[in-house]
């Protein structure tokens, strides 16, 4: 088979096809043909818009993202933002990030991170802490060219998703919405913000890595910390110490209250995705 025609297997755009070969011609000239054998793509998972893998050749491993271009209209902007371009608007970030070698709107490739998901109990390390607190308050800090996250379309946005299932219930979805409702005005998009910081997304190895900025918006500092308390799923003491640090990272005072109210409008999003996404 000519190894440029994407092989049977293949379920992604031609283009996205065309553009890894390219790349790897120039990487590693010798394992394209490696690249049309399934055997060496590892699916990961399938996310909110993408699909991904880990691409395994001879002398180099490889992550591997394809976009859903049918789901784009979940993101802030209804299109993907560009990691590479965010880096070159603050270099500083791109110590926690990995080396982006394609970033296009229909795939992305960078060099396999040897890190692994974070979890619950790496908050316990006050390493991990004072790192992750060094990232937020860089990130908050940038001023990077993001769309602004509409919270109130955001939240209806989650609440039609959910009312598209046949399968949710309808009337926990329209009190959930009612509930975020009343919580939106206290939300701010004033910082630059990754809006998606999980166990999947921020990595552990020998430093933080954070990856999958496609949901990088301008939004609340607030609600992003409120994101990693639940994602986490932290306890009082965990939160207060990773509030506390942040504080003092990014000398910023958090208004618990308005962090409270944070929580639970980031718990009624999160509620109303999986109900979007359920299957009966």
């Amino acid at each position: 088979m000519n190894n440029k025609q994407q092989p049977d297997w293949w379920r992604y755009s031609t283009r996205s096809w065309q553009q890894l070969l390219e790349l790897l011609a120039e990487l590693q000239p010798t394992t394209v043909d490696q690249c049309a054998n399934q055997a060496s793509w590892q699916l990961l998972r399938v996310g909110d818009t993408n699909t991904n893998f880990k691409l395994s050749l001879s002398h180099q491993d490889y992550f591997v993202q394809l976009v859903d271009q049918a789901k784009l209209d979940q993101l802030p902007s209804g299109a993907y933002r560009s990691q590479t371009r965010l880096v070159s608007e603050n270099p500083a970030l791109s110590k926690w990030l990995p080396k982006c070698l394609l970033d296009s709107e229909d795939i992305r490739v960078s060099i396999w991170l040897y890190a692994s998901p974070t979890v619950n109990q790496h908050f316990n390390n006050p390493d991990l802490i004072v790192e992750l607190s060094r990232l937020l308050s860089e990130l908050h800090q940038s001023e990077l060219s993001l769309p602004e996250l509409d919270m109130k379309k955001h939240l209806a946005k989650y609440y039609e998703i959910a009312g598209a299932n046949k399968s949710a219930d309808p009337l926990r979805s329209e009190v959930l919405y009612e509930q975020g409702q009343k919580l939106v005005d206290y939300f701010e998009a004033s910082h630059s913000c990754h809006n998606d910081i999980s166990p999947g997304n921020l990595l552990s190895g020998h430093q933080v890595f954070l990856v999958d900025w496609e949901y990088a918006a301008l939004s609340d500092p607030l609600f992003e910390l409120a994101g990693i308390i639940f994602n986490f799923d932290l306890s009082d003491q965990q939160e207060q110490e990773l509030v506390t640090e942040y504080c003092k990272q990014s000398q910023m005072e958090v208004d618990i209250d308005k962090l409270e109210a944070m929580k639970d409008l980031y718990r009624i999003i999160t509620e109303l995705w999986y109900m979007g996404n359920e299957h009966s």
